[in-house]
C-alpha cells in the first residue's frame, strides 16, 4: 500500500517532472508570492522629506491688489 505524499513532497514531485524553463517560471512565481506576503511599511511612518531649495523673493503685501494696473502697470492701454 502506498503512503500518500505530504503536500510539499507532492509539489516537489510535480516540479521535478517539469522542463527546466518551467522550473524557472515556478521559481519566479514563488519569489513573487514571497514578495507579496512581506509586511508592508506602516502607513504611520514619517514620509520622506524632500530637499528643495527655498527661494524667498520678498514679503507679501498686507493687502495684495490683484487688478491689472497694480500687477502689470498702466502703459496707456
Amino acid at each position: 500500500m502506498n503512503t500518500p505524499l505530504q503536500p510539499i513532497e507532492h509539489l516537489f514531485e510535480k516540479i521535478r517532472h517539469l522542463p527546466a524553463y518551467r522550473v524557472a517560471e515556478v521559481e519566479d512565481f514563488v519569489d513573487f508570492l514571497n514578495e507579496r506576503t512581506k509586511p508592508h511599511q506602516s502607513t504611520t511612518a514619517k514620509p520622506k522629506e524632500f530637499d528643495f531649495p527655498l527661494i524667498s523673493v520678498d514679503k507679501w503685501p498686507e493687502e495684495p491688489r490683484l487688478n491689472r494696473e497694480e500687477m502689470y502697470g498702466n502703459d496707456g492701454r
